[in-house]
């Protein structure tokens, strides 16, 4: 399976060698603050995705609050000015606590704020809830736009995402539109095709690229669901790789449509691969719409690692605490098990960048990086 035809694209997670002074900070127990902020912004979504990582893996109250106007005013100042020897935040991710982003009223004063302070957005949605006015503001203030859609049509979208009838259309009209304005503006194309392998699309991978590229996305994202193993063992692997190699050697067109995939945190037949020990996650912290910090993005609401509370206190509760022994123990002790490694067999999104601090940042210096 060829998995990257180039390997500069925004899934790779060697990207993180950049951020190389945070490793070494890491590595000291001295945690600068996090690259990208995950913002949850509601808790409202319009579908039932019967593959939602979020909804699975994680236990929730199912009356999370929209994240409240103090907080959405506030964070794009707090962001850019959250620094430690020369080192800050540089990107938010917005999405949705166990909702869609687009469904919250003040994401275009977010999208707008975080952009005029040199704040990269990544923006995640199910592409639904779009308006003229949300993809004017998307278009121009995002970096990038990632639609998450895991099938090439309508019948299939229909059974994976549990949506409105009208959504199908909706949505890929969405793309078509924002693509159509970020071109007609001259400004770089970053949005993103999103492709979950299932039982119920795998034989469609190929059609779904073919389907990317005519609506005219820069990048296909594909990778595996994190599923149950009765529901793996329903996907023929040959499929997939002999359809992602038909589609890179036949529809790709360098810097323009490419197709990407995130298979290294995942085996051959596509079982998630667990770190031995998840030094990562000081990169990111991930704040839902409540206002709780959660240093793990994929333990969000899991009240052990809880490390602070916004809502109440606002932003200075997070940036006081970072780095901090609290902080620590928490990643250590409860995240790490007290140093024996994480227990908690979730899917790891940092694992790419757990395995590149083992295995080049810590004493195993397995590429001698001294000797360039």
């Amino acid at each position: 399976m060829k998995e990257w035809n180039s390997p500069y694209n925004p899934f790779n997670s060697i990207k993180a060698v950049a951020h190389s002074e945070r490793f070494n900070a890491i590595i000291n127990e001295q945690y600068l603050p996090p690259v990208v902020v995950n913002l949850d912004v509601t808790g409202e979504c319009q579908y039932h995705c019967t593959w939602c990582h979020h909804r699975s893996k994680q236990v929730r109250s199912q009356g999370m609050p929209p994240l409240s106007w103090r907080l959405a005013r506030t964070f794009p100042y707090f962001a850019a000015n959250w620094k430690k020897n020369g080192h800050g935040v540089e990107a938010c991710c917005i999405v949705g606590s166990q909702g869609d982003a687009l469904l919250y009223e003040h994401l275009p004063y977010l999208l707008k704020g975080l952009h005029n302070n040199n704040i990269d957005v990544g923006l995640v949605t199910n592409g639904y809830g779009f308006t003229d006015s949300l993809i004017d503001s998307a278009v121009h203030y995002s970096k990038f736009i990632g639609i998450s859609m895991d099938a090439a049509k309508k019948s299939t979208y229909d059974s994976v995402k549990h949506c409105p009838d009208d959504a199908w259309d909706k949505v890929t009209s969405n793309i078509a539109q924002i693509t159509d304005s970020l071109r007609s503006n001259g400004l770089r194309n970053d949005v993103g095709y999103k492709f979950l392998i299932l039982p119920e699309n795998y034989l469609e991978i190929y059609d779904a690229c073919k389907l990317a590229r005519d609506l005219g996305v820069r990048y296909v994202q594909i990778r595996p669901a994190d599923l149950p193993d009765t529901a793996r063992a329903k996907i023929e692997v040959f499929e997939v790789e002999d359809q992602i190699s038909e589609a890179i050697n036949t529809l790709e067109i360098p810097g323009v449509f490419e197709i990407a995939g995130v298979r290294h945190k995942f085996t051959n037949d596509f079982r998630k691969k667990l770190p031995e020990y998840c030094y990562m996650t000081p990169l990111t912290v991930t704040v839902t719409s409540d206002g709780h910090v959660w240093p793990c993005v994929d333990r969000r609401c899991d009240e052990a690692t809880l490390l602070a509370d916004c809502g109440k206190y606002g932003w200075s509760a997070l940036s006081d605490v970072w780095g901090t022994s609290k902080h620590v123990s928490i990643v250590h002790d409860v995240i790490n098990c007290g140093g024996s490694g994480p227990e908690c067999n979730i899917r790891c999104s940092n694992y790419g960048y757990d395995v590149l601090f083992r295995d080049v940042f810590s004493e195993k210096d397995a590429m001698d990086i001294r000797l360039i």
